[in-house]
């Protein structure tokens, strides 16, 4: 049956991606319809259709079942979308950085910058006049920049880079960020912004709101974009250096890309949703394994995965304990971590080979 599904994904990888699109659409709607507020389908999509077209009648509906559905699960929903495409996004980059499959934000030690970065201005209340949403998105990225820096500059020795030491050293640098992040909340003097913290920490997308929706799903477009285009670098970059740079590739210039992009694609994922792990780990091995290492076809099917996934997830954390909502990074931890152990056990963690 994999491979049927696996030839089925290399010999059409258009038809497929069509498919997961429309998948993913419903999914989006699946995620609008559902909800511990019980609204019927039916007054949802009015509610839905009227604000984007006109059309419906909204008389007889209350204001906070429409406040509901426009303006919490339609940009929850959304928000799940372009997190999970973000993340999916960077774990490719970082992969195809390293040339390691266990590579992603997670265990790079990205994901635990942009929380420090992130909780620091969330807790010291350095906020930008536009808002504090913004701010947390500054320090989001400030600290994943500098922890990837970090990591990078660590690992390397006499001028190269070896994988599994850079792994090593963004497990080592993951742990003393995630230690600077808990010593924050624990010192912390207000304990609002210690529960709002904790809660973020975990990851999740409850705090959903209309204004947080642009700006990751601008920098996920981007970069799928920029990913695409030096789809082809990449995949000569999987044979080694030596061979990408007899093909022309200036590898320098595509790791710089590498490491801007994935720490862009972190921090606002992180900004708006918490620490969501195992995302941008699982789904690029699941699409290598059945596809192979073409970049070309890692990375639609992957970004499609991605958003799922974590709207998938989303929807688990909402519907398990009702009316508790669960954090969705401990929905994608139990659903990652055994994933990822079966393909460790069925050999199916390379890329491709």
């Amino acid at each position: 049956m994999l491979k049927k599904i696996s030839r089925l994904l290399r010999d059409h990888t258009l038809f497929c991606c069509i498919i997961l699109t429309v998948l993913l659409i419903l999914t989006v709607i699946t995620a609008i319809s559902l909800g511990t507020a019980k609204i019927s389908f039916g007054t949802v999509w009015k509610i839905v259709l009227h604000n984007l077209f006109g059309l419906f009648d909204l008389e007889g509906i209350k204001e906070s079942t429409k406040s509901i559905v426009w303006r919490i699960r339609v940009p929850r929903a959304l928000l799940g979308l372009a997190v999970g495409a973000s993340l999916t996004l960077s774990g490719i980059s970082m992969q195809a950085f390293t040339k390691n499959p266990l590579a992603e934000p997670y265990v790079l030690g990205i994901s635990s910058g942009a929380s420090s970065g992130a909780v620091l201005a969330m807790l010291v209340g350095v906020y930008l006049p536009s808002g504090k949403m913004m701010s947390v998105a500054l320090g989001a990225f400030l600290g994943s920049v500098v922890s990837i820096i970090l990591v990078y500059a660590l690992a390397r020795t006499s001028g190269e880079i070896a994988p599994i030491r850079l792994v090593l050293v963004g497990v080592a640098v993951s742990a003393i960020l995630r230690a600077f992040t808990n010593y924050l909340v624990y010192t912390a003097p207000a304990e609002a912004a210690v529960r709002q913290a904790t809660f973020w920490m975990l990851g999740g997308l409850s705090g959903a709101e209309g204004k947080d929706v642009a700006l990751p799903l601008i920098v996920m477009v981007i970069s799928f974009v920029l990913l695409m285009i030096i789809a082809m670098p990449l995949n000569a970059m999987m044979m080694g250096d030596s061979s990408a740079v007899t093909l022309g590739v200036n590898v320098n210039l595509i790791r710089k890309i590498l490491i801007f992009d994935s720490a862009l694609l972190t921090s606002t994922a992180v900004a708006v949703s918490g620490c969501i792990g195992f995302v941008g780990l699982v789904v690029p091995h699941i699409v290598r394994s059945l596809v192979g290492s073409d970049h070309k076809k890692v990375i639609p099917l992957s970004l499609l995965g991605g958003s799922l996934l974590l709207i998938w997830a989303d929807i688990a954390a909402r519907m398990i304990m009702p009316p508790i909502e669960l954090p969705v990074g401990i929905i994608t931890a139990l659903f990652g971590g055994p994933v990822f152990l079966w393909m460790i056990r069925a050999r199916k963690y390379s890329f491709g080979e």
